[in-house]
């Protein structure tokens, strides 16, 4: 399973207009967009650019459910 990490804000496939919650997306995802821009897709599918302090806003509850699954599977 590859690497995931808090990342900033954004659920389902929506923009990142509205959303405070922050989202779980691959890390590489997250460095790319960082470096290059863009968007990257949340665990839960929702699309958002990684510019905001993921630690001011609560976890995404269907992201949190999603890596819990993962783990629990292994």
């Amino acid at each position: 399973m590859s690497t995931t990490q808090i990342a900033p804000e954004t659920s389902d496939t929506r923009t990142d207009e509205g959303d405070d919650h922050s989202h779980y997306a691959r890390r590489e995802e997250i460095v790319r967009a960082s470096i290059e821009g863009g968007r990257v897709t949340a665990l839960c599918g929702y699309k958002f650019e990684p510019v905001r302090d993921p630690q001011r806003y609560p976890v995404c509850p269907r992201c949190k459910e999603l890596v819990e699954m993962a783990e629990q599977f292994g």
